[in-house]
């Protein structure tokens, strides 16, 4: 995390991320190049559908973002890496996956980082969300 990035995270929440948030039908567009978006691909196979992750460390807590089961734009089949898809954002602290609003709500919890829940929600802000009359996959 850099001087710059606990600068920002230092200020309030815009008003205009949190009503992007609200407004969200919980998918995204993967980022054009997720790589350097800070998303690593990982592909269990099996049943279970691919995911891109970014991580967060603060001390011993560990946050993601999770682009769950990418579905690609062009043909609505499951996504190869780095193809044009919307995926399932999903959100998780230590071991608990949590709704964005609960992060919206508070940003300082008794045993969690601030900066960790911030900094998460900065990469939740930097997804291009998708609202549910504009989500192929929801509207």
């Amino acid at each position: 995390m850099t001087i710059k990035m606990l600068g920002r995270l230092q200020g309030g929440i815009d008003p205009s991320d949190a009503l992007r948030v609200e407004r969200s039908c919980s998918h995204a567009h993967v980022p054009a190049q997720p790589v350097a978006a800070g998303y690593r691909y990982h592909d269990l196979g099996g049943e279970l559908p691919p995911f891109y992750l970014r991580r967060f460390r603060y001390g011993a807590t560990c946050a993601t973002v999770s682009l769950v089961g990418p579905v690609e734009l062009s043909s609505g089949a499951d996504a190869e890496r780095g193809a044009p898809a919307v995926a399932l954002v999903q959100v998780s602290v230590g071991a608990r996956r949590l709704p964005w609003e609960s992060l919206l709500a508070s940003t300082a919890d008794g045993e969690l980082s601030p900066l960790l829940v911030r900094a998460t929600l900065e990469a939740v802000f930097e997804l291009q969300l998708l609202e549910r009359d504009d989500c192929p996959i929801c509207g």
